[in-house]
């Protein structure tokens, strides 16, 4: 009897596993105050940061990730304070999305990134070259990739 409760509670695992769908949001830092290596935000961009915390209260972020610049780390800071999550700091270069899908099933996460890593980022997930760098001038892509069972979907919206 035991071995068997032990084999049900087990498929049942295995099977909500199989159901789990994997989210992330993936945005581009907000407008810069000016073209410095580690600028802050422009009254316009800190303007927008507010902007996708809005846009992202109803939605359940359980983790956010920055790189570590003034301008990504103030993107996704109001969003971060009303969601009171840290903002985990990753290098842009080491980023994997693919492991970051693996090391958190059934989680949504938020990343900002710039204008060539975000892109980067997802066409190496996909394995083909789908989105080109983010025009210097553009802001407000938003990137969602959803995973489950092992299929991808992705969308890009505008806010």
């Amino acid at each position: 009897m035991k071995k068997t409760y032990i084999i049900l509670v087990g498929l049942f695992l295995q099977g909500m596993n199989a159901q789990t769908e994997t989210t992330l949001y993936l945005i581009r830092h907000a407008e810069k105050a000016d073209a410095s290596a580690n600028t802050e935000l422009s009254a316009e961009g800190k303007k927008r940061a507010t902007e996708w915390a809005i846009y992202f209260k109803d939605a359940p972020i359980d983790a956010i990730y920055s790189t570590p610049y003034l301008r990504t780390e103030s993107t996704c800071l109001p969003t971060a304070v009303s969601k009171q999550k840290e903002i985990i700091s990753y290098n842009p270069k080491e980023m994997d999305l693919k492991k970051l899908i693996a090391e958190n099933p059934g989680k949504t996460i938020l990343i900002t990134g710039h204008s060539n890593t975000i892109p980067r980022h997802i066409n190496q997930l996909l394995g083909e070259e789908r989105y080109p760098e983010i025009p210097e001038s553009e802001f407000g892509n938003l990137y969602i990739i959803k995973v489950k069972n092992g299929v991808i979907s992705h969308t890009l919206t505008r806010i």
